[in-house]
């Protein structure tokens, strides 16, 4: 799938906060109709984390604009169909 198209499908799709790994904050969506589900990565070493404010209240979505984050959806049988890195 290709970037745009998936921002415009799965952009909006509320993402929860799930756990905290390894100066990671990790949230998903619930699992979806098709039964893929949405990731997100936020943070990576301790300068990032510890400027970070999250709420685990407030979903996120693809569509808010972060730095350094990683996004990806997995399919039903947990087969990676995107991925995308912003830094």
């Amino acid at each position: 799938m290709e970037d745009e198209e998936v921002l415009e499908k799965y952009g909006d799709t509320p993402l929860y906060f799930s756990h905290y790994y390894n100066f990671l904050f990790i949230f998903k969506s619930k699992v979806l109709e098709e039964g893929e589900q949405i990731f997100l990565q936020l943070g990576g070493n301790m300068e990032k984390v510890s400027a970070m404010v999250v709420s685990a209240d407030e979903p996120l979505s693809l569509n808010e604009d972060s730095e350094d984050e990683v996004a990806y959806i997995k399919n039903k049988e947990k087969e990676l169909i995107w991925k995308q890195e912003l830094e």
